[in-house]
């Protein structure tokens, strides 16, 4: 994936600070994606959000701040947020069985989906239910990584 960028979501992330196989299973393809990797703002609120501690919060700054500094962070704009509700609306219509799983965490996700789309990356994602939805209704590229157990 040299030359395609790239944004590791959320559950990524989690599974990357939480269990010490999977971020040494992943950890030599992470370095060598970090060159076409983007941030996105949406995964820090949500890592930050979950950080319960200074030292998690450490933790997570660790992971954005090198991407601030560099200027690679994604963040939706006004348009992205226009074509989330667009998309929300849409699932809602047709998919009524969907409404009460359309909340909080899966608009975040579908922010990221969006934002990765626009910079032309590629999801790279431990949540293969909800990526593998909006890939659904939008045009999306996504990685579905396996944590180690």
């Amino acid at each position: 994936m040299a030359d395609a960028r790239i944004v590791y979501d959320t559950s990524f992330y989690i599974e990357f600070l939480r269990s010490k196989s999977f971020a040494l299973s992943i950890r030599s393809r992470y370095e060598a994606d970090i060159p076409v990797t983007v941030f996105s703002s949406v995964v820090e609120q949500e890592l930050l959000a979950g950080a319960t501690d200074q030292l998690k919060v450490a933790a997570v700054e660790g992971l954005y701040r090198p991407f601030e500094r560099v200027r690679r962070i994604v963040t939706p704009s006004h348009s992205i947020w226009q074509q989330a509700g667009r998309v929300l609306g849409t699932m809602r219509r047709t998919r009524g069985d969907l409404v009460d799983r359309l909340g909080g965490s899966f608009v975040n996700d579908l922010l990221i989906a969006l934002s990765a789309r626009s910079v032309g990356a590629t999801v790279v994602t431990l949540n293969a239910d909800d990526f593998r939805m909006i890939a659904k209704y939008v045009p999306l590229r996504i990685e579905v990584l396996q944590p180690q157990r």
